[in-house]
């Protein structure tokens, strides 16, 4: 099948659109099965519901499960509830088992316990069962159980036979293959054009690489993709603590969660939820992106609120030097503006283990110093031209310390809020502009305005 460009994908689209509004079955079917998943699972996500039901439908059965495994989980329930737990059981045994578990692991209970009595493959059935019970944003409910294992003690003879009655049967790709001992303990790793190479009646052992990075079942999904993206790995096998052997993460599943986990960061550094997928934040339920969107808007009205009480606690000194007023934009918004630059540099940095919690002080002086030299620069800027337009050179003296102290405490605020949060083992992304922003105006107002009071005399 030719790679398709973008223009054609949006054709398919409308074509898959087109089609199912005029209910043309035998062409709608015929152009379904001559398609890409990914462009059909995207054509579906558009439809009305009951349209996504009628074009599921007439896809040939050997492409049903990889479209199943392309939607997101939403229409995935959509489907699920409407052909029923028997007549999509035997599609779900075409997917990989860790598609399944994803899709199985949304269900509630009792469907969940029906749907995996009644799967038809019972190797599948058993892995399912076992992956379920691993934290979904775990090594372990990320990997995969579709690898293939050798014994060191094998010869190279033995082994190949054995790779190539178990590529056919089970159709899977094969980027290694793993070389265990008699308890299941991983004790190597052999590529398949070494064991094409080696002499047909040599032992295994004499030709697996014995030094294998590894994952814990129990690490973080994160970690696992920070850690392939470091040793340019394409695929990473997946170990208990007793060293055995439980399953592998591919390159496709690290593309998926580093942007699964940039996404989560972006957001939550805007003060958007994480709680909601993020396609229906853009085109799904209107609720959805309210209750995604409203808690961090309602926690910034509230500080902002304190901070408007703050300048009418100052009502004398504001009626008294008005023009000092002009300048309090500028000062929330220099500084709120470094506390966010700080905030993600630092957030990215702790993400992809650049910053270690072990050197947090050398990491907040670091960016001290840089802020000082920020917010020096800044105040000398904004300070003449204070002085230049009013003719006051205490105002730009004033103005000048505030803002230099706000961008400071802007980048202190940006450096320690994220790395506390990861030391309490917290996502440091929630540690958002806006939280920062509005901690800074209260203080920076605060601040502010007390210094006018006291060099009133002198503004006059």
């Amino acid at each position: 099948m030719p790679v398709k460009s973008k223009k054609t994908k949006l054709t398919v689209v409308e074509k898959i659109a087109e089609l199912t509004e005029n209910k043309q079955d035998a062409e709608l079917s015929a152009f379904l099965n001559d398609q890409y998943p990914q462009d059909i699972s995207e054509a579906i996500e558009n439809l009305k519901d009951e349209d996504r039901v009628y074009c599921f439908n007439l896809i040939g059965f050997d492409l049903t499960a990889k479209v199943l495994a392309e939607l997101n989980t939403d229409n995935q329930m959509i489907l699920l509830n409407a052909i029923g737990l028997e007549k999509i059981a035997p599609i779900i045994a075409q997917m990989d088992v860790d598609d399944a578990t994803d899709l199985i692991i949304n269900l509630p209970e009792d469907k969940k316990s029906e749907l995996l009595k009644i799967l038809p493959d019972p190797i599948q059935q058993a892995h399912v069962q076992e992956l379920i019970h691993y934290p979904p944003e775990s090594a372990g409910g990320i990997m995969s159980t579709d690898f293939l294992k050798l014994r060191s003690d094998m010869t190279i003879h033995l082994a190949f036979n054995y790779v190539r009655r178990q590529a056919a049967e089970y159709k899977f790709q094969i980027y290694y293959l793993y070389v265990v001992d008699n308890n299941n303990k991983l004790v190597g790793i052999i590529s398949l054009q070494d064991l094409i190479c080696a002499p047909p009646y040599d032992l295994v052992a004499n030709h697996m690489d014995t030094e294998v990075i590894t994952s814990k079942v129990v690490d973080d999904q994160e970690t696992v993709a920070n850690t392939m993206s470091k040793y340019d790995l394409i695929v990473i096998p997946v170990t208990d603590d007793e060293n055995s052997l439980k399953g592998i993460v591919t390159i496709d599943d690290v593309v998926d969660i580093l942007n699964k986990e940039t996404t989560e960061d972006i957001y939550q550094g805007s003060g958007i939820s994480d709680a909601f997928p993020s396609d229906e934040l853009i085109s799904g339920k209107v609720a959805y992106a309210v209750r995604a969107r409203f808690p961090w808007l309602l926690l910034t009205l509230f500080g902002q609120t304190i901070a408007a009480i703050i300048i009418s606690l100052f009502d004398k000194t504001i009626s008294s030097v008005p023009i000092a007023v002009s300048f309090m934009p500028l000062l929330s918004g220099l500084s709120g503006n470094i506390g966010g630059q700080t905030a993600t540099i630092i957030v990215r940095g702790l993400v992809t283990g650049d910053i270690d919690l072990k050197n947090t002080l050398k990491h907040i002086f670091h960016e001290l110093k840089i802020g000082l030299l920020l917010g020096t620069t800044c105040a000398l800027i904004t300070g003449l031209i204070a002085w230049k337009l009013h003719d006051l050179p205490i105002l730009g003296l004033v103005v000048a310390f505030a803002l230099t102290c706000s961008m400071v405490v802007g980048v202190l605020l940006g450096t320690i809020f994220p790395m506390l949060l990861q030391f309490f083992k917290k996502d440091p992304a929630t540690a958002s502009s806006p939280l920062i922003t509005t901690i800074l105006d209260i203080l920076t107002f605060t601040f502010y305005l007390t210094i006018i009071s006291t060099t009133l005399k002198y503004l006059r």
